[in-house]
């Protein structure tokens, strides 16, 4: 089975690993592809939306010191995820299991990025967890081959479906004759 994020009840897991600490926020961002130039003689550059940019995700928790461990020892652990890698050496690929993405689209993501902070206040640190959307190169292949297609293909005129009226005062003149 696929390693998968999951989020239930302010907690989040990767794969069967339960994140030691708790959910306060996440967020999806999405952004559409431009292809911009300059052009000669004109202030500004040439837009042209191109697609979608791949959704990125973001995940804060709060790592809390308790009886169990500390809120360093919780962002070591998780540092560890953050630095795995597959079988062959790359980034780890996650299912989604959350409503939010999946409305979103997000099916798969790579952990991206690990970003922590901590105050002098308590005894606590901030972690944000950042997720790339994956989307596997051959179905990226797919898509370009289908739209590729879908351009080429001829444009198809409907059938006629039954003769025009006549006007009346022809029908007339036609059947005099």
């Amino acid at each position: 089975m696929a390693k998968a994020v999951t989020f239930e009840d302010g907690q989040v897991f990767l794969g069967d690993w339960a994140v030691p600490g708790i959910l306060v926020r996440q967020s999806v961002r999405g952004a559409v592809r431009f292809d911009e130039a300059e052009q000669d003689g004109l202030s500004g550059k040439a837009k042209l939306a191109k697609g979608w940019e791949d959704a990125d995700v973001q995940l804060t928790i709060d790592l809390l010191t308790d009886s169990s461990s500390t809120c360093y020892e919780k962002l070591a652990l998780i540092d560890g995820v953050f630095k795995g890698v597959d079988n062959k050496g790359n980034p780890q690929v996650f299912d989604v299991r959350n409503s939010h993405l999946l409305v979103r689209g997000v099916r798969q993501v790579v952990f991206s990025g690990l970003n922590s902070e901590e105050s002098d206040r308590d005894d606590t640190i901030r972690a944000t967890l950042r997720f790339v959307e994956h989307i596997p190169v051959i179905t990226r292949a797919e898509e370009r081959a289908i739209a590729a297609q879908q351009s080429q293909a001829p444009e198809i005129s409907p059938a006629k479906t039954a003769e025009p009226e006549l006007d009346p005062a022809l029908k007339v003149n036609l059947e005099a004759e």
